[in-house]
């Protein structure tokens, strides 16, 4: 009885401490000093974003039309948009775009849908380049979705 009470503190106190490192982790540096980031509403899988109309971004411009694509396989169907994280930093406004995970099966990799989506800037463009944040993975850096090296606009 007393090996099973032991076991038992054991296990407990391993889930307390893998529990405290995961917190630990949880509380990084975060974004670079000067920058803001938007309010998450959670995140999910990978997806890439393109603008509606470059031509139309200018440095005034708060409103930015995009275009959203999960990275995934998908049998074609990008699914529900999450509400974007956007970064706003000195030289680079990085904006990352998710989408609700998808049920467990498998998937055909044909090419996904583009979903629209609007997404407000907490300030204007200004002389910043628009980054996809899903190109700062650097494997995922070599795929063509981040052939532009995840630059979508340049002042």
């Amino acid at each position: 009885m007393r090996t099973f009470r032991l076991r038992q503190c054991s296990r407990v106190a391993l889930v307390v401490a893998v529990g405290a490192v995961a917190l630990a982790g949880c509380s990084g540096a975060g974004p670079a000093p000067g920058s803001t980031t938007s309010a998450a509403t959670g995140t999910g899988d990978f997806a890439e974003w393109r603008l509606v109309d470059p031509a139309k971004v200018t440095p005034d411009t708060t409103t930015l039309q995009l275009e959203v694509s999960r990275a995934g396989c998908a049998d074609g169907v990008t699914g529900q948009v999450l509400a974007p994280q956007v970064t706003v930093q000195a030289r680079r406004i990085i904006i990352q775009v998710d989408v609700a995970p998808l049920p467990g099966g498998a998937y055909s990799c044909q090419s996904n849908d583009w979903v629209p989506l609007t997404v407000e800037l907490s300030e204007p463009v200004g002389d910043r380049e628009l980054f996809d944040a899903l190109c700062l993975d650097s494997v995922r850096l070599t795929h063509s979705y981040c052939v532009d090296g995840g630059v979508r606009w340049r002042p």
